[in-house]
């Protein structure tokens, strides 16, 4: 049946009032913001109705014309296993690596020895991939680097130093960005990363103000080199969490986007480069009880983090609650984007989200609520002072027990009386937090 024969007038045309009248009616008596309005854990209003909004604007990708990087992450401490790894994704599907080392923040308890010799072994073998990043590994190890990442093609490098996993700046923090800023290497240096927020428990808008006030942060320290604002806005990663929450993760990654653009009309930047969005699934998510239901929320995360705008996806793999995934998590973890990506072709569509009143609304909301609390931090003198006084801290622990617990599917909500063996290739070691903050995970009992 061809559209054009329907008949435009079979359907009474309506108005948001007629609608109201005709909840009214189904909800009984019931009322509709207690039965019908939700609310994010920012306490952000979430509608069930809302109207297309007509002047969007799309908020894309740095490479429309190209998909999102499908990153697989090499943090084996083994280093045979490790190369092992690194081959295997290669090989079947990943076109980024992302080498974590064991002091990331975001290890969780696994991650190389940063040591050079290793991991150059790792970094040379990973030029195969379009795209390395670097998460944790120590400044001087990364100046060690750069010619096995010239030397192996590597086209973009992701360096990911992070001045904020301390309370304080490292003393020759300033030395190292100026001699990589020197060798001009494609892709970025620095990370502007909310990633610990979201893991210790904090809200979205929470981990968008940490990001937006380390963006500001490594600004200062990148324009003390003499570098200008537009070459340090090109110079920084934004790196943020994903979770299962589809709808908050779109808005979220949008809204990183929106703030990228507000700071560097703050900063006088008329015409500032396309921020560089890496997304990691959320490690606070995970369960350990019935792990395979991971599968499902690594999937939605994933989905949304791409629907959403991010340029480079990292999937956790699923069974990382028990210890060193084993080959088939890994596979399960990147061929869950290989198929969003080469099958469903969710890389085709730039901001698909763009217009929808319900996530253009959120995006907004979440866009000007952390803007309020990063400009908080800005008025306590910066990120450094707000972690060392411990401030940062309270409001991720406040966020997280005012929480309200929700029933989580396959722990709390249809529970296996008895366990499956889950395959792991080793025990975790000690899990470490950055800027001060110890993840948590779905598992613990603490997150909904």
């Amino acid at each position: 049946m061809n559209i054009d024969s329907l008949d435009p007038d079979i359907f009474s045309q309506t108005d948001h009032e007629a609608w109201l009248k005709l909840v009214d009616r189904a909800l009984k008596g019931k009322d509709f913001q207690e039965t019908l309005v939700s609310r994010t854990d920012d306490g952000i209003a979430i509608e069930p109705l809302y109207q297309r909004r007509g002047d969007s604007m799309p908020l894309s990708r740095q490479h429309t014309e190209l998909p999102w990087t499908i990153t697989q992450r090499v943090d084996d401490p083994n280093h045979e296993r490790a190369m092992a790894q690194l081959d295997d994704d290669l090989a079947n599907g990943a076109s980024g690596i992302c080498l974590v080392a064991q002091d990331s923040a975001s290890s969780f308890g696994i991650g190389m020895d940063a040591a050079e010799p290793n991991i150059s072994k790792v970094a040379a073998a990973a030029g195969r991939a379009t795209t390395l990043r670097l998460d944790g590994v120590p400044p001087f190890t990364v100046k060690g680097l750069i010619g096995s990442l010239a030397d192996a093609g590597v086209q973009s490098a992701h360096l990911g130093l992070d001045a904020f996993l301390a309370a304080v700046y490292s003393s020759n923090f300033h030395n190292d960005i100026s001699h990589l800023l020197e060798l001009n290497v494609a892709g970025t240096v620095i990370n502007a990363d909310g990633r610990s927020v979201h893991n210790a428990g904090g809200t979205e808008a929470q981990e968008l103000a940490v990001m937006a006030a380390s963006l500001v942060g490594h600004l200062r320290l990148l324009e003390e080199t003499g570098l200008s604002l537009e070459a340090a806005l090109a110079a920084a990663s934004l790196c943020l969490s994903a979770d299962q929450n589809q709808f908050t993760t779109i808005a979220k990654m949008r809204a990183a986007r929106l703030i990228f653009a507000r700071i560097a009309e703050a900063c006088g930047v008329a015409e500032p480069p396309q921020a560089h969005l890496y997304a990691e699934t959320s490690y606070r998510m995970l369960t350990r009880l019935d792990p395979e239901t991971n599968i499902l929320r690594n999937t939605i995360a994933a989905f949304s983090a791409g629907v959403g705008g991010a340029d480079e996806i990292s999937v956790l793999p699923h069974s990382l609650t028990h210890g060193i995934p084993d080959p088939l998590a890994r596979r399960l973890a990147r061929n869950m984007q290989t198929i969003l990506v080469a099958e469903s072709h969710l890389d085709h569509v730039i901001d698909p989200a763009a217009g929808a009143g319900a996530i253009e609304a959120l995006t907004d909301a979440l866009a000007e609520q952390a803007w309020n609390i990063f400009a908080d931090i800005e008025r306590k003198g910066g990120l450094p002072k707000v972690i060392a006084s411990g401030e940062l801290m309270a409001m991720v622990a406040t966020a997280r027990q005012s929480r309200v617990a929700k029933p989580i599917v396959g722990t709390t909500l249809f529970a296996m009386k008895t366990e499956r063996p889950v395959v792991v290739l080793g025990s975790l070691g000690p899990i470490t937090g950055g800027m001060g903050l110890m993840p948590i995970r779905l598992s613990d009992g603490v997150e909904g």
